[in-house]
């Protein structure tokens, strides 16, 4: 992974490190941390309204084009993956699209090698740039995630951020902002697992949604099938609070 994919998990460190253990009294406690995206302030209905939405679904054969296409194929960069030489922003899902996804879903080793961007693709590929729910991308982080994700605003909330240029600026902090309070996630201007599932799944600016929810990963109960998706991993003092169904 590479270096600014892992600010988030070094961030967190350094700030326990250095800010986050108060002594009262001779016991030293461990300050709370804050965790992106802004759980704790987002409703539990909107969690599960936006964890229920259906991944879409991207091959040679289902081409597009999509900003989603563009997202996952610079998220992908940003973890060492090489650009393709057929790909072209707005272009189709192109082979050299579908060989990149394919060496990452190889390299994953858990999830089925087609070389198709679906829902196991996006649960894996969350998972690996947000490993915690305290993980994601905000001010002062560079590289070709930001642009992945200036992509996304620009298409899914109407934002006009600059995709040339890589840097996630107070510009860029502003815009996530937005797409959270449109989408009732709680506001930090940081973009995390939550609002990666969000503007992944929702449809471009003018396209109406007509279908929000992936019956085929409900229960008969209605929440998500733990069993058909890949948990997240988490070290046991970063688990992510009772009751979030997170993938």
């Amino acid at each position: 992974m590479s270096e600014y994919l892992t600010s988030g998990i070094a961030r967190r460190a350094v700030s326990l490190a250095t800010a986050g253990f108060i002594a009262f009294g001779g016991v030293v406690m461990l300050a709370p941390t804050v965790s992106a995206d802004d759980y704790e302030r987002t409703p539990d209905e909107v969690i599960e309204q936006i964890e229920a939405r259906a991944w879409p679904v991207y091959s040679v054969d289902q081409p597009g084009p999509s900003p989603d296409i563009d997202a996952a194929v610079y998220f992908l960069n940003s973890l060492d993956y090489d650009l393709p030489d057929d790909f072209d922003p707005g272009d189709e899902y192109s082979e050299g699209v579908a060989e990149m996804v394919s060496q990452f879903e190889a390299d994953a080793g858990t999830i089925e090698e087609n070389g198709v961007l679906e829902t196991e693709t996006w649960v894996k590929l969350r998972n690996t740039l947000f490993p915690t729910e305290a993980d994601a991308f905000q001010i002062g982080d560079e590289g070709p995630a930001v642009i992945a994700i200036k992509f996304l605003l620009n298409a899914k909330f109407g934002a006009d951020l600059d995709v040339t240029d890589d840097v996630y600026d107070e510009d860029t902090a502003a815009a996530v902002e937005v797409a959270q309070e449109e989408s009732g996630i709680g506001v930090d201007g940081a973009y995390g697992r939550m609002t990666f599932k969000c503007s992944i799944t929702k449809p471009e600016v003018g396209v109406p949604e007509e279908k929000c929810v992936d019956e085929e990963a409900l229960t008969d109960e209605g929440s998500v099938d733990d069993e058909e998706l890949e948990p997240v991993e988490e070290s046991d003092d970063e688990k992510a609070p009772a009751g979030h169904g997170y993938y």
